[in-house]
């Protein structure tokens, strides 16, 4: 599998409070995610199941950008929210 070409970010793994649990992860970019937003990825077998990484030796692939985490109807995150 090439990795030529796409871009590999290294992503921190959140804990169920949302925080930073210190567990990370290199994966290719498939969104164009930027530093700092809060990513959904796919490991193993599945991270080459997409479009992009179909060739690709990867392990981890980001898959989306969230905008919103909800819980019980409340809103435990929003993306740009101060």
């Amino acid at each position: 599998g090439n990795l030529d070409g796409h871009r590999i970010l290294v992503v921190e793994y959140l804990n169920s409070e949302l925080k930073p649990s210190g567990k990370t992860a290199a994966c290719v970019d498939t969104v164009n995610a930027g530093s700092g937003e809060v990513v959904m990825l796919c490991s193993s077998s599945s991270a080459r199941y997409t479009a992009t990484t179909s060739n690709v030796a990867t392990d981890n692939t980001i898959i989306g950008i969230v905008d919103t985490i909800s819980s019980d109807k409340k809103r435990l995150y929003k993306k740009n929210q101060d």
